[in-house]
């Protein structure tokens, strides 16, 4: 899975989660490709991926093909946009970093009761 664009799959059905990656995408329209995973021609098994792990996380393959889940997926975003890599630096502390973990999994288990991005 190579590309010159970083690859993100995350969930467009979810207002918070659109809204960031889209201003990813504004951003540095030239990092990143966007694939959103509630579209209806989405198919995880093409990224080699289970349909049930990418709904429960955002996935991300590097520029190389690396496969990036969650908050890693995160930092590495953070890492090639100059305004965030402080953040990326932090999320990367030990203690910072767990806890990053532990507030992205709730997010992500729970961010199916929030507001629907109107289409």
């Amino acid at each position: 899975m190579n590309s010159s664009k970083v690859k993100i799959l995350f969930d467009g059905n979810c207002i918070v989660c659109d809204t960031e990656m889209m201003h990813y995408h504004r951003i540095a329209p030239d990092l990143f490709e966007m694939v959103d995973i509630s579209s209806e021609s989405f198919n995880a098994s093409l990224y080699g991926l289970d349909s049930k792990d990418v709904n429960e996380k955002m996935h991300l393959f590097t520029a190389d093909g690396k496969l990036l889940v969650g908050v890693d997926a995160f930092s590495h975003i953070w890492q090639l946009i100059p305004r965030y890599q402080l953040a990326a630096k932090l999320v990367n502390l030990p203690l910072i970093n767990s806890c990053a973990w532990i507030g992205y999994r709730i997010f992500a288990r729970y961010r199916h009761l929030l507001p629907k991005k109107v289409r």
